[in-house]
């Protein structure tokens, strides 16, 4: 494993806990941590990002540590970048190269490798001088291997940006692809339902929690407890007995200072989020943190997803030593045990479909084919057979009294 010494800035404003947190991202690379390194400030250095003092420090801390890399929990400018090489003579990175890295090792389909692959180069860009010699270190440790690319000397600007312009080109290609399944999920007006929520808050399992109940599909999703276990997002399409269908999307988890790279990127796999008729943001309620739900809500402005219905979901019952009290309302389930799980699905219903009315209907035995979709597809509340059809009453969907609006009585 190679050796980190992490790098913290406390400056006003700034969340508490963020090393804690580097360390987890660079254990998810197989980096340990050796130390810890904090300052108190009023304002970040734009030479250094910490003063010229903790410089000397941190200088000291490699040698006496022999530390292979120095990681700062912000995003470097390039300028920052290059100064620290030049002082500390040490492999600098920053919490945004550290997630790309982890990104890259994650990704799995086409998809969010090209994403990745965007990413990478879009953080590349401004740091191509900065990062000479981050890149020239290919025989120190394990860690040097990895990353955003193994060539990235050979590249140049005008090479990335012909990069950058291809998988451009087939990430739009992905993302009209996509434009047409929506428009078609439209056309039969299936819902869609999206998992939000800070890394490892639970989405995967209560993903998994919710399709063994309501889904033929018993292949399951990934589930581990680490930051970004999952990238790619995945679809399934759920349904109670006697309820309409919709379609449940989990989708990557969010972080502090996700990289802005990360954010334009991964702009076709985050649609589903933009798209959607209602988001569960997840929350781990045995480990409540609300800047948590903070960062969450701040990533759907930035994705233009805060108008969306929200529904918030605390996760991990069965771990929680107590309950959190907060201010908005909450639905607090166990997808270990699967309390509270039933009523969650109870809430997704209530939201997608407030709108539905209870109508009477008379369907003729000819078109008896009418009355099996209804009983698949809606809640049918009662039937009673006469002689020249059936009359029933069933919870019906604005469009759907449109479609059906011949046999309403």
């Amino acid at each position: 494993m190679d050796k980190a010494i992490l790098v913290g800035l406390n400056v006003p404003g700034k969340l508490e806990h963020q090393l804690d947190e580097l360390e987890e991202l660079a254990r998810a690379l197989n980096i340990q941590t050796i130390q810890k390194i904090e300052q108190n400030a009023t304002a970040v250095s734009p030479k250094y990002f910490v003063g010229r003092g903790k410089v000397d420090d941190i200088k000291k801390a490699i040698t006496m540590r022999d530390a292979d890399l120095v990681i700062f929990d912000d995003t470097l400018s390039p300028a920052q970048l290059n100064h620290l090489e030049q002082v500390l003579d040490i492999q600098v990175i920053d919490r945004s190269f550290l997630i790309l890295s982890i990104f890259a090792e994650r990704a799995q389909t086409k998809e969010a490798k090209l994403e990745v692959a965007l990413a990478q180069k879009l953080y590349m860009l401004p740091r191509l001088k900065g990062m000479g010699n981050v890149l020239s270190r290919q025989g120190g440790g394990t860690y040097n291997a990895k990353g955003p690319g193994e060539t990235k000397l050979e590249l140049d600007r005008r090479k990335l940006m012909i990069e950058i312009h291809q998988i451009s080109t087939k990430l739009q290609k992905i993302k009209k692809e996509k434009m047409i399944a929506r428009q078609r999920r439209i056309k039969h007006h299936i819902p869609i339902v999206a998992l939000v929520g800070y890394t490892n808050a639970g989405k995967s399992s209560l993903m998994n929690e919710l399709s063994r109940r309501m889904s033929n599909n018993n292949q399951e999703v990934l589930e581990k407890d680490m930051l970004f276990a999952t990238l790619s997002t995945k679809t399934k399409r759920l349904q109670r007995d006697n309820y309409p269908p919709f379609l449940l999307i989990d989708t990557v988890g969010f972080i502090n200072i996700l990289p802005h790279e990360l954010i334009r990127s991964f702009e076709s796999t985050l649609s589903d989020v933009v798209s959607a008729d209602l988001l569960l943001h997840v929350v781990d309620g045995a480990h409540y943190d609300p800047s948590h739900v903070e960062v969450t809500r701040q990533v759907l402005t930035a994705l233009q997803a805060d108008q969306i219905e929200r529904l918030l979901v605390l996760t991990k019952k069965d771990l929680a030593i107590e309950i959190p009290h907060l201010e908005d309302d909450y639905l607090f389930v166990s997808n270990q045990t699967g309390d509270q799980i039933d009523a969650l699905i109870q809430a997704i219903y209530s939201h997608l479909f407030k709108s539905s009315d209870i109508v009477h209907l008379k369907i003729p035995f000819q078109n008896s084919n009418i009355y099996s979709a209804l009983k698949e597809k809606t809640t049918i509340l009662s039937t009673e057979y006469q002689t020249d059809g059936i009359i029933i009453r069933a919870i019906l969907t604005p469009k759907q009294q449109s479609q059906l609006k011949q046999y309403i009585i």
